[in-house]
């Protein structure tokens, strides 16, 4: 999925956003900010490789004013409607990649370990006893029409 770039216009439309079992990572970007040049490229990097997580990048001069916003870029988290983490900025560039890489790594549940199998899962099945030879049985003999014994006539379906 990736990040998707869009425009919140309420907060009917932000909490309809929310309203997912899944994380939501929401940055919140200006125009005029030069951090946010590059923290927002890099985010949606990152996000494509997550796309589990839901993401999107927020324009603040088409979103209506968020309380916890105060600069850009901003880093929201939500789970389960609720606000879970705050990152204003993703800190020094040369740290930004690893820094942004483990926020995701962090929420993104799609990769998480699977739970070991119950130990009866994978014991095999005891060989079969069952046999297809059948010691002194012998096919009763079959006239010339499929599906008949000696003696018995054949029935058509009538289907």
């Amino acid at each position: 999925m990736g990040a998707a770039t869009r425009n919140i216009s309420s907060a009917k439309d932000f909490q309809r956003v929310l309203n997912t079992p899944r994380p939501v990572f929401i940055l919140f970007v200006s125009e005029h900010c030069p951090a946010c040049a590059s923290a927002a490229p890099l985010f949606e990097r990152v996000a494509w490789r997550h796309p589990w997580i839901v993401s999107m990048v927020l324009d603040c001069a088409h979103t209506p004013r968020h309380p916890d916003v105060t600069g850009t870029p901003t880093l929201l988290i939500y789970e389960h409607g609720a606000r879970v983490e705050l990152h204003k900025g993703f800190g020094p560039v040369e740290q930004q990649q690893q820094y942004v890489d483990s926020l995701f790594s962090r929420f993104d549940r799609s990769k998480a370990a699977r739970p070991p199998a119950s130990p009866d899962a994978l014991q095999p099945r005891p060989p079969s006893i069952a046999s297809l030879d059948v010691p002194d049985y012998r096919l009763p003999p079959a006239d010339d029409r499929a599906g008949s014994s000696a003696g018995q006539p054949a029935s058509d379906n009538p289907r």
